[in-house]
């Protein structure tokens, strides 16, 4: 159960770490302006389902799934 933690909490972790990553790459890469453009990931309406409005969510329960899963799955216990 540990190991599953750790796995499923790493994941999450390397999805919202994406997800920050996002906003600091350049959009136009291989072509040479004299201003620099980045692309900003910003929520499109109000409607729709975006996964950019959990990146901080993401990242904390990542952070605490891993956690668990050190600390908390270790214990064996002998009946």
């Amino acid at each position: 159960m540990s190991r599953a933690l750790i796995i499923i909490g790493s994941l999450v972790l390397l999805y919202a770490i994406a997800a920050f990553a996002v906003d600091f790459l350049p959009v136009e890469t291989f072509q040479s302006s004299s201003d620099d453009i980045y692309l900003k990931v910003v929520p499109t309406s109000e409607n729709s389902f975006d996964w950019v409005q959990f990146r901080l969510p993401a990242l904390f329960v990542g952070a605490i799934l891993v956690v668990v899963g050190k600390f908390i799955g270790g214990k064996k216990c002998d009946i």
